[in-house]
């Protein structure tokens, strides 16, 4: 399936901006694969589009401190980061977590579950060596509910990275439970984690967010990108479907760029936004998936 133009009809519409929008999953270097900026250039390009917000993801590293420095830099918008459960800080290590919220500079914000190193998104992918798991037969293992408490007493987002739905179904049931306020799952319509419509419906009927991300409607067999051309294209025409059918409060939007070939996440957001608006998304639902529900979950002023 042919990817989706990069700006199409921009001319039609011009009501969108990116001051006050919030980048919640964005990569940039240093890493351990090539990036297309690092991570003052990421903020230098957000603050210059007066965004309110850009949140660091890495696979392998923590980005608090990160975060911290760029802040520093540029005060004027909020940068935040934190870490994800994969082998490189332990797995389902609940100190790497403690970690993130006690570094100072108070930028720690967000815990991902396992992503490459998730034994769900090896096998999708044809690894054959197993990854790690946080649940099994629909209850959370002691070491995730060791983070679970952490996240909790600690006031942290949950992103649900690549784990199963399945998994995904038992650690929202148990963050629930435990009061955990804020839960998203990770580029819901990937097909890692691959759930269904159904599934997505059940998940914000449990007070978990969906997030979108415009990194997977460039993905696909005819991808730029080579390690994109692995994954599935989800059309943005699909990611407008459901937020019709499901509700635009809950969702939130992102990008997931960083690759070299990819877009500049800058550019890349407007481009997704410019899409769903011509798709008949409205501006009030831009404005709620783009702004207020992301500084909800980051406890800012919406």
């Amino acid at each position: 399936m042919p990817n989706v133009p990069l700006l199409p009809a921009i001319e039609q519409v011009a009501t969108f901006t990116m001051e006050g929008t919030i980048e919640f999953h964005v990569h940039s270097a240093p890493d351990i694969v090539d990036r297309k900026f690092d991570d003052f250039e990421l903020v230098d390009r957000a603050a210059a589009a007066k965004m309110k917000a850009v949140v660091l993801k890495n696979h392998v590293l923590p980005t608090v401190d990160r975060a911290v420095l760029c802040h520093r830099l540029h005060p004027e918008i909020e940068v935040f980061g934190g870490v994800v459960l994969n082998e490189a800080v332990g797995g389902l290590n609940p100190k790497a977590v403690e970690v993130t919220a006690e570094t100072s500079g108070h930028r720690g914000k967000v815990v991902w579950l396992p992503t490459i190193d998730a034994d769900y998104h090896r096998r999708q992918f044809g690894r054959q060596t197993p990854g790690i798991r946080v649940a099994v037969e629909g209850r959370v293992l002691p070491e995730m509910e060791a983070v679970l408490q952490v996240v909790r007493d600690r006031h942290l987002i949950l992103e649900t990275g690549h784990v199963s739905p399945e998994e995904i179904f038992a650690v929202v049931r148990r963050a629930v439970e435990l009061g955990i306020e804020n839960v998203v799952i990770t580029h819901a319509m990937a097909e890692v984690p691959g759930l269904s419509r159904s599934q997505m419906q059940a998940l914000v009927k449990m007070g978990a967010y969906l997030e979108l991300d415009y990194v997977n409607a460039l993905m696909g067999e005819d991808a730029i990108d080579p390690a994109h051309r692995q994954w599935q294209h989800v059309s943005v025409e699909a990611m407008a479907d459901a937020i019709r059918s499901i509700g635009a409060q809950h969702f939130i939007l992102s990008t997931d760029l960083g690759r070299p070939d990819d877009p500049a996440p800058v550019e890349g957001y407007t481009a997704f936004v410019r899409q769903l608006q011509t798709l008949g998304i409205s501006d009030a639902d831009i404005d709620r998936m783009a702004r207020k529900n992301p500084s909800q979950l980051l406890g800012l002023s919406s």
